[in-house]
């Protein structure tokens, strides 16, 4: 009997001996699939929290590498107590029989405790900003091709998900991963392809033509109006949208099918690619405007236009001066942009009644315009040329008075400045401004102080 007591003393003995032992882990456990090591839970929580926080990752795009960093550079955290807590478990919980089959199942390899990683938000969206701010595409609506009657496809927007980015960096420090692909998200256009083809466009709500050269030297401006009036062409503004021009037609490059012509830059004529541009956009202004749509950015040009009258042109410079417009009925309108034999005609297309617009301009200021001498070695005594005519500035104060079905009107004033536009001589090197012809109303000046 007491040699059968001794033998089960000696069993239970080294039974014990495979539970973990005073404040130590259990052998074997491991941590995100990797063996932890020894020490007390504590310890070994402490040394494998920052080995994971100094460990590289890699986010990937596509095949392409976002970002190569360390979890403890994006700001990520590991709950040391939960994680010690848990390795202290390992062998210690239940009864003796669950204990050691949890002490037997650690030896083999067979228990992996988490790691639970947490990962702020706003140090990874900085990081990824640039990428962000480069991979994400806004969706485009689909547009109505007037020449078929039909919708083009619409193109579904993708952005980089910052949030779900997050929770795989989690995952992948939890698993021991090292390589993460960042996720993207689709976000579909209101103006979709069905939508477009449900619209209406029998009613025109409104229409503006302006005219312009098409011929010899005026062959590439008139390409450039051919190109954005293309850029506009088809658009859909759904009710309560606002549109870029900007947006729609894209930058002026000869990438973009644009070409060189004259253009107005810092009220001086000069060469530059799109030049043009300016007209369809002001075009497109004219008609929305006296169709009572909302003008929600404008800028006027820095000289009036030959083309339009003052007070309903709209200067657009890619990508910063912009022009955008917003569908104030209740129904989709559809632009429709026609540029042909020096006629730029846009109509602006729906099912219902236009609202009932009356405008009217007045001149409440005119100012000079001023000389600017420009000196040139290839010019003999007594020639001068005349680079740019002077314009005078003017002041325009417009009246626009919108009427709604029930009878509501809606006044809007508004003053356009146009500053003098300075006349430019090319004269010989040391000619005497005071023998150059006196500008309008300097004659005046100097016979009155004489």
């Amino acid at each position: 009997m007491l040699v059968a007591g001794a033998g089960a003393l000696s069993a239970s003995a080294a039974c014990r001996s495979l539970l973990p032992a005073e404040n130590a882990i259990a052998k074997g456990v491991r941590i995100g699939g990797v063996d932890a090591g020894s020490g007390s839970p504590r310890e070994v929580a402490e040394r494998q929290a920052r080995a994971l926080l100094d460990r590289r990752v890699t986010l990937v795009m596509g095949e392409e590498v976002a970002l190569e960093t360390s979890l403890a550079e994006l700001g990520a955290t590991v709950d040391e107590e939960r994680l010690a807590a848990r390795l202290s478990s390992v062998g210690r919980e239940g009864d003796l029989f669950t204990r050691l089959a949890d002490a037997l199942s650690a030896r083999r390899g067979d228990v992996s405790v988490p790691v639970f990683v947490t990962l702020p938000i706003e140090p990874l969206a900085a990081a990824l900003e640039r990428r962000k701010d480069e991979a994400d595409t806004p969706p485009r609506g689909a547009r109505l091709d007037f020449a078929t009657g039909k919708p083009t496809p619409h193109v579904a927007g993708q952005y980089l998900d910052l949030y779900a980015a997050a929770s795989a960096i989690e995952r992948a420090a939890q698993n021991g991963e090292t390589r993460v692909p960042v996720p993207t998200f689709e976000i579909l256009p209101d103006a979709s392809s069905e939508v477009v083809a449900s619209i209406d466009v029998s009613r025109v709500i409104t229409k503006y033509e302006t005219r312009f050269g098409y011929l010899g030297g005026q062959a590439n401006r008139a390409q450039n109006v051919a190109r954005a009036a293309a850029g506009i062409d088809g658009v859909v503004l759904l009710p309560g949208e606002i549109k870029s021009f900007n947006a729609e037609v894209g930058a002026r490059t000869k990438e973009n099918g644009f070409t060189t012509a004259p253009e107005i830059f810092k009220g001086e004529m000069r060469e530059g690619i799109g030049g043009g541009t300016c007209q369809v956009a002001s075009t497109l202004h004219a008609a929305a405007y006296l169709g009572g749509f909302e003008i929600t950015e404008r800028i006027n040009h820095s000289r009036p236009s030959g083309y339009i009258p003052m007070g309903l042109d709209a200067t657009v410079v890619y990508p910063h001066v912009d022009l955008k417009l917003k569908n104030p009925y209740t129904f989709p309108v559809v632009v429709h942009a026609v540029a042909q034999k020096g006629i730029l005609t846009v109509e602006m297309r729906g099912s219902g009644a236009p609202a009932d617009v009356e405008w009217s301009s007045a001149t409440i200021g005119v100012s000079p315009y001023k000389r600017k001498i420009e000196e040139s070695a290839y010019l003999t005594e007594g020639h001068v040329v005349l680079k740019q005519k002077g314009i005078r500035g003017y002041q325009i104060k417009k009246t626009r008075v919108v009427k709604s079905d029930d009878g509501r009107a809606r006044v809007e004033e508004k003053t356009d400045v146009y500053p003098p536009t300075f006349e430019i001589l090319i004269v010989p090197p040391g000619l005497d401004p005071a023998t150059l012809p006196p500008l309008p109303g300097e004659e005046a000046e100097r016979q009155s102080s004489g």
